[in-house]
């Protein structure tokens, strides 16, 4: 019960997918941003993690949740279709190099990361 209130929650809390395609490849998620108003596609891969929390107001017991953390290669596109931006990311943090691109699909900023942290490019 505890574990399908917190994934209730969990799902109230983050945008609205209207389509999710979990492959071999990575998960693509199709989402209507509501702060940008626009359609995006995202694609990464991801490994699950499940956090177990002591119940502070039940001694002995235990709250689960199943997070999907980011880990891997990242893709974003914008609604014409052409990449936004594409990356790296090691436990939800990004790593490597990331390049971020205008609609027309020209690079317009590059920018290192490692372990969460932007670096000097």
């Amino acid at each position: 019960m505890r574990l399908l209130i917190a994934t209730c929650l969990f799902c109230l809390s983050t945008p609205a997918f209207a389509q999710v395609i979990d492959d071999d490849n990575g998960k693509t998620y199709y989402f209507y941003d509501t702060i940008t108003h626009r359609k995006v596609k995202e694609i990464y891969h991801h490994k699950l993690l499940v956090k177990i929390i002591p119940d502070p107001h039940h001694y002995g017991q235990y709250t689960d949740t199943i997070l999907h953390i980011k880990n891997g290669p990242y893709t974003r596109y914008y609604e014409n279709g052409n990449l936004e931006c594409s990356g790296y990311y090691i436990n939800e943090k990004k790593d490597s190099i990331w390049k971020y691109y205008n609609q027309s699909g020209s690079v317009i900023k590059a920018e290192r990361w490692h372990h969460g942290h932007k670096s000097g490019n």
